[in-house]
């Protein structure tokens, strides 16, 4: 059981995307008076001692936590964790900042998870029983996950379930009563459905 925050991983950040579905920048969208990118690092920092963010800007205000630029843009979220990857050398929890229903008891037991039974793969993440779909921006990257996808950038792939194949990856599956925590923002109305969510708790 993690009872204190982590030392071993460092939290990361996504919050480089364009945004361009949702025509303004996600990161600054402001739910129960936090911005969603403020949201995320609260929860990072709530479980790991070292956090940062990755993006395109620098230029956020206040926030409490390291930046680096994301060293090759316009690779989406598979840049930004090459980028963190490279740079610190470390296992890294990655979350995207897109992820308002998120919450800290779910991060938890991803790190949990982790640490019994995916040390020895690449990757720890969630995966949905229904579709197989693996939630590669909740997920814990491995130091050793770096050449497989820096493979796959030079292959022109960029979608991570394709560059760490499944043999690599550690799965915590889940069903449909836990898809509300990857709920994800990326057009208005998944704004406005969001603000029913949490208006009805």
């Amino acid at each position: 059981m993690i009872s204190s925050r982590n030392s071993e991983i460092c939290a990361v950040v996504l919050a480089g995307g364009k945004s361009s579905r949702l025509g303004r920048d996600k990161a600054r969208v402001v739910i129960n008076g936090r911005t969603l990118l403020e949201r995320t690092l609260s929860l990072a920092a709530g479980v790991c001692s070292r956090t940062y963010c990755v993006g395109r800007n620098t230029d956020f205000q206040g926030i409490n936590s390291g930046w680096m630029l994301d060293e090759v843009p316009g690779l989406g979220p598979m840049g930004g964790i090459v980028t963190a990857l490279k740079t610190l050398d470390s296992p890294c929890l990655v979350l995207a900042c897109d992820l308002p229903l998120l919450d800290r008891a779910l991060i938890t037991r991803l790190l949990e998870y982790r640490e019994t039974h995916g040390k020895d793969k690449y990757l720890t993440t969630f995966k949905r029983r229904t579709t197989g779909f693996i939630e590669a921006l909740v997920s814990v990257y491995e130091p050793r996950s770096l050449g497989l996808l820096k493979t796959s950038i030079s292959r022109g792939c960029y979608q991570l379930s394709r560059a760490i194949p499944e043999e690599y990856r550690c799965h915590i599956h889940y069903g449909p009563e836990e898809e509300k925590y990857f709920y994800n923002v990326n057009y208005p109305q998944d704004l406005d459905k969001l603000k029913q969510l949490v208006s009805t708790g």
